[in-house]
């Protein structure tokens, strides 16, 4: 029987999965659409996904989940949803890595070994998140936690921290600009898109830990109303 491996990813507007076998050889890369009302459908996406493979959501013996920055809600559904799959299950391997490499490995696709990428998301409030990767093996690491700034605290950040390549999405693209400093501007690469067969390529441990999420805006948990 076939085995696979998979990335799974929903911390912004869309569901992605990427299939390899077990070799590493990449099969597929899927994309759907899905706002949160939709998310419901991750399951029925991800078992399509792997059929479409010619297995099941059981013959995917190593997962890596994207970790973000990214949204609260996706996030904790793609992560509720490896670990509901593989609970019990001593022979398959879990682990959350970066979403954030992925796009900085479709922003700079021939950086030089030990690049820093600097990885920005739109934060909201007129604030920006910067995550910080580092290109290493032919495959970006994440290294640190997602840093929060308003345009004033960019201004130095930029300024004291020099980086290879600067990107960020092309739909947050005019969010990120205003806040970001004119001559950082100028340097910034916008993707339309990405897949996630880098976080296939990690060398992060399948420890699987999947609790460890990066949010854009860390969740505010309030006392019920009585």
């Amino acid at each position: 029987m076939a085995e696979f491996q998979a990335a799974l990813d929903l911390s912004g507007n869309a569901a992605r999965m990427c299939i390899a076998d077990s070799t590493g050889k990449v099969l597929r890369n899927g994309i759907l659409p899905m706002k949160r009302r939709e998310s419901s459908h991750l399951a029925e996406f991800a078992a399509g996904e792997i059929a479409n493979c010619g297995g099941t959501l059981s013959d995917i013996k190593y997962w890596s989940v994207g970790i973000g920055p990214g949204s609260f809600t996706g996030m904790r559904l793609a992560a509720a949803l490896v670990a509901g799959l593989t609970h019990g299950e001593s022979t398959v391997k879990t682990r959350g890595v970066p979403t954030a490499i992925a796009i900085s490995m479709a922003a700079g696709k021939n950086l030089q070994e030990n690049s820093k990428i600097a990885v920005l998301f739109d934060g909201r409030n007129q604030e920006m998140l910067v995550y910080c990767v580092v290109r290493k093996n032919n495959v970006d690491e994440g290294c640190g936690e997602g840093i929060v700034l308003n345009k004033e605290q960019a201004e130095d950040f930029f300024a004291e921290n020099k980086f290879d390549l600067i990107c960020g999405q092309a739909h947050e693209g005019e969010a990120i600009k205003a806040i970001l400093p004119e001559n950082a501007v100028k340097e910034l690469h916008l993707v339309e898109d990405f897949d996630l067969s880098p976080l296939l390529r990690s060398s992060k441990a399948f420890d699987g830990n999947l609790r460890d999420l990066v949010y854009i805006r860390p969740a505010v948990f309030t006392k019920p109303i009585n």
